[in-house]
């Protein structure tokens, strides 16, 4: 089975993300691919001679984003789309899809994930979900030791309603479909226990399937669209699972990009702080295994910014910054460590 790790300018968490890979991997059978938007070539080359097995794909702004970044200009905020439905339609049937600040926290055995997946049809099974019982469905079957599997339980499979409900509001419509109790956000998250955009196994049909139309951009409401369309073209014949277990991890100290990040009164740059810790790991003074399982080592994060001494990336910005972005998930119902 392949592993296709989304990546950008942050080879740190990359590291991490691949070593726990090779830590609790139980078998050999898995091809790792990193789908790579712009991480500077001295970095790439680090990782391939740690780990000489990966095979690294890159998106056709490679170059023009590693330069930019290289330089300390601004950074086109194009999303790879394209390079993400290309290697999946290269990939073995089923994939793993996980982010750059994944990591894996237990065992596993994909071979085992595969062979099962198969048997039962399984079109996405979720290996993390942040304790949010919210993103998972409200009845499951226990089908082995390694996953539960269910239905989709949803208020409508017909992809013209779910636009009308859940996706458009024209004319204001979702006030009066909320007034007769036909909309609620309740409804709404429902939809995303068939939903996910990394920390799964997907079927590769069902992957390329969510990204039918899309642009420039990721469009969320577009990728539901099409995970309704397509379990309505088989009605009853659409399964989906969740691991008995959550086996990784995901990252809240940083993020790849400024873009969606900012707070108001919080003045932090992420390509600054990116940057003096992709040096610090590149010169091997930044161990990104350090307090793993757990998230990176804050204390020793504070020590590098302080050391910079940049008015970009102070630790106390950071601090403020960390803190935001974690409230974003523990409001909706995450638990982070």
């Amino acid at each position: 089975m392949d592993i296709l790790i989304k990546s950008f300018n942050r080879p740190y968490y990359l590291d991490r993300c691949i070593q726990s890979i090779y830590l609790n991997s139980q078998n050999p059978e898995f091809k790792i691919i990193v789908l790579d938007d712009g991480t500077p070539q001295k970095y790439l080359n680090k990782l391939l001679e740690k780990y000489p097995k990966i095979k690294i794909a890159k998106s056709d702004l490679y170059d023009e984003k590693a330069k930019a970044i290289e330089n300390n200009t601004n950074v086109n905020s194009k999303i790879p789309i394209k390079l993400w439905v290309n290697e999946a339609k290269k990939a073995s049937n089923y994939f793993v899809l996980i982010e750059d600040d994944f990591w894996f926290t237990a065992a596993f055995n994909l071979k085992k994930f595969r062979l099962n997946l198969e048997a039962d049809k399984i079109l996405m099974l979720k290996l993390c979900w942040l304790g949010n019982s919210k993103l998972l469905p409200k009845k499951s079957l226990p089908i082995n030791y390694l996953y539960n599997s269910y239905s989709p339980d949803l208020y409508t499979e017909n992809p013209f309603l779910f636009n009308l409900i859940f996706r458009f509001d024209r004319f204001k419509i979702r006030k009066i479909l909320t007034l007769f109790k036909i909309y609620s956000e309740e409804r709404l998250v429902n939809y995303y226990t068939v939903y996910a955009t990394s920390g799964a196994i997907f079927k590769k049909k069902y992957f390329v399937s969510l990204w039918k139309n899309h642009k420039k951009m990721v469009d969320e409401g577009l990728q539901l669209f099409n995970a309704v369309q397509y379990i309505n073209k088989r009605k009853k014949n659409s399964f989906f699972g969740f691991a008995n277990a959550e086996i990784m991890k995901t990252g809240f100290l940083s993020s790849a990009t400024n873009q969606n990040k900012a707070y108001n009164n919080i003045a932090i740059d992420m390509f600054t702080f990116n940057k003096i810790i992709n040096e610090s790991w590149f010169i091997d003074d930044f161990d990104a295994m350090e307090n793993y399982p757990n998230d990176l080592n804050s204390d020793k994060i504070i020590t590098l910014l302080e050391k910079s001494n940049t008015v970009l990336a102070t630790f106390s910005e950071w601090q403020k910054w960390v803190q935001e972005f974690k409230n974003q998930y523990t409001s909706f119902g995450c638990k982070i460590d």
